[in-house]
């Protein structure tokens, strides 16, 4: 690494009692006393190649030297549109150690959504990760005034547009050791200048419910979370995190770069979400943020698998999976009372004896070395959960926002309560509105919506944050999630219905691969239903029906009959007013591309109304005739 940015050193922090202001702080830190210690992975020829933090700092700074080349002053916004790799990080650090803030726009958007993200946010300069993205840029009819460059990431810029500057990464970087050169100081002054409370990033909403908001989270809330974070989370340098959710949201940003800055651990970067199996294997990563959607995906997997195995493995496996359960609940048996143990010795040698014949097996699948899985975005099934528990890979469940820099609670490997997010972190207060809404204090609430200070004094009153979403505090301070509050479904009976909890209860069912609750203002409730491609292939197998079209075999009358067992099952603990009564099950499945998801699987609940809106209201052609006994209809 050039001289230039060794002033922040562990000897003179020490000596002169400094104290990080910003994560800038750390990285430059970790840059200069782990140098030789690995930082990031990814893969380069087929292989997963390690790079030490001396080869990462060293390419920040030429970054960095390259955007104060183009002029880019603090303050001023940079976006990014790249899918996650080493480059969106370089990017990032770079250009938070010059004080500019950048913005982050998923690359699945559309190109409309990104322009006015990039016109929205007064972006003089973007990072494009392909010709894909830049011709989103290229092909925008009004671009903001600011606009003064684009960079692109892979190759060389096969057109130029004479609005703005068209640069390849190599060039940024050459730009870069040539500015380094003549001034040696710029870098290191811009870092020495950074103060907590200055503008870090501007991270747009995922627009599920109107126009996105760029929400402004200063390096002051991003040094709350890491802090807080350490405090509960235990990493340290020796672990390694596998990176697959996208950069562009505020959970693996914050929660997963951020933090493993801070820790100085080590973050392989996936190939894509498609490979993350076969990776997991190649790395063998300690830590993985997740979204339940992975999770229930790899659920699904594995029981699929488990159907497919010889029988005499099959009743080896269920016998392994029912006396886990069993000693699980022992143990939150043992834990509820404030007793030590209770599991009697026969059963901890019977445990070891399942242990070595299935539950490592398919922990060798994650890697067989995690021992941190985070799950955050959506509320978790809790027979995932439990599944997951019993073979001996704990997933903790937080809750955050982006307006919140992502965590306001979350449990820990120590402190693991399922059905709860767990206690707020270390400075963060929460309580209850009347109406049932989560409302949020603390270092790590963003600074308000930009350009948008209407929406901003909506949101915050007092210093407290309305999240939006309903929750309840339980007797030892653990937090619970209900539903959203603009999802709550209100029948034109008056009776209140939370849809997310509902679907909730479907996720990890094989056959089951997305549901979508509906029924405001109507008598009843019903269901958009989509399958598991997985789970509808091995059902196939296992009754004899075609395999050869899918979307076919979805509305196969055994097909719907399973289905409608399904839904009857789930109907039975729920009051009369919150079962599902009809239902449609759509041939394809709710997609990112098709816009139906968010880049963190999310359902977009009004997205998903209004495109089947036709569907849904022919569940209600004879709303004054319901379906006896609870047992819901097919609707085409």
């Amino acid at each position: 690494m050039a001289q230039s940015v060794r002033f922040i050193t562990s000897a003179r922090r020490k000596a002169e009692n400094l104290t990080y202001k910003t994560i800038v702080d750390v990285f430059w830190e970790r840059v200069a006393t782990m140098s030789e210690r690995p930082a990031i992975m990814h893969k380069v020829d087929g292989k997963f190649r390690p790079v030490i933090w001396r080869e990462h700092g060293r390419t920040v700074e030429l970054t960095a030297g390259g955007l104060i080349s183009l002029s880019v002053m603090p303050g001023e916004k940079l976006a990014i549109m790249s899918q996650s790799r080493p480059h969106w990080t370089w990017t990032d650090l770079a250009s938070l150690s010059i004080g500019a803030v950048t913005v982050p726009i998923y690359p699945t958007l559309a190109a409309p959504e990104a322009q006015f993200l990039v016109r929205h946010s007064d972006a003089v300069g973007v990072f494009c990760e392909n010709d894909v993205q830049l011709r989103k840029i290229q092909e925008a009819k009004d671009l903001p005034e600011s606009l003064r460059f684009v960079v692109l990431m892979e190759g060389e810029p096969k057109t130029t547009d004479p609005r703005f500057k068209t640069l390849s990464w190599n060039q940024l970087l050459e730009h870069g050791e040539i500015q380094l050169g003549k001034d040696a100081q710029a870098l290191p002054e811009r870092i020495k200048n950074l103060k907590p409370e200055d503008l870090a990033t501007i991270v747009y909403t995922s627009g599920t419910t109107g126009i996105p908001k760029g929400a402004m989270l200063l390096h002051s809330n991003i040094m709350a979370v890491c802090e807080a974070m350490h405090v509960l989370v235990g990493l340290n340098e020796n672990d390694l995190a596998l990176s697959f959710l996208p950069l562009s949201h505020v959970y693996e940003r914050v929660g997963g770069q951020m933090i493993s800055i801070y820790e100085g651990l080590v973050v392989a970067f996936a190939e894509s979400i498609e490979q993350v199996p076969k990776n997991m294997i190649e790395v063998r990563p300690t830590v993985l943020n997740g979204v339940p959607r992975f999770y229930e995906k790899a659920y699904q997997r594995i029981q699929v698998e488990i159907r497919k195995l010889p029988k005499p493995q099959q009743y080896l496996i269920r016998w392994a999976m029912a006396l886990g359960k069993r000693a699980l609940h022992y143990k939150k048996a043992a834990q509820f009372k404030h007793e030590d143990h209770i599991v009697n010795q026969i059963l901890k040698a019977e445990l070891r004896v399942a242990d070595r014949l299935v539950f490592s097996r398919i922990r060798r699948r994650f890697g067989g070395r995690l021992r941190v899985m985070v799950s955050g975005a959506a509320p978790l099934s809790p027979n995932v959960q439990e599944f997951f528990e019993i073979i001996g890979l704990n997933i903790v469940e937080g809750y955050g926002l982006t307006e919140t820099s992502a965590p306001v609670a979350c449990n820990t490997p120590e402190e693991n309560h399922p059905g709860t997010v767990g206690k707020p972190m270390p400075g963060v207060e929460v309580k209850i509105a009347e109406d049932g809404e989560i409302l949020v204090k603390g270092p790590s609430i963003f600074a308000g919506y930009y350009k948008n200070e209407e929406a901003t004094n909506a949101a915050l009153s007092n210093g407290w944050f309305s999240t939006g979403d309903i929750g309840e505090i339980d007797a030892s301070g653990r937090l619970k999630i209900k539903d959203r509050k603009k999802d709550i479904i209100i029948t034109s009976n008056g009776k209140h219905v939370a849809p997310q909890y509902i679907e909730n209860l479907f996720k990890g069912e094989n056959l089951i691969s997305h549901i979508l609750v509906y029924g405001d203002r109507r008598k009843y409730v019903s269901a958009l239903i989509t399958l598991s491609r997985d789970g509808l292939r091995a059902f196939a197998e296992a009754n004899a029906l075609p395999v050869d079209d899918l979307d076919k075999l979805t509305q196969h009358p055994k097909v719907r009959e399973e289905v409608e067992a399904v839904v009857k099952r789930k109907n039975e603990p729920l009051a009369n007013f919150e079962r599902i009564k009809k239902f449609v099950i759509l041939e394809h499945d709710f997609t990112v591309e098709n816009d139906e998801l968010t880049p963190t699987f999310k359902v977009k609940r009004k997205v998903i109304t209004e495109k089947y809106r036709a569907l849904l209201d022919s569940c209600y052609e004879a709303e004054d005739v319901e379906v006896g006994g609870g047992v819901p209809e097919t609707a085409n």
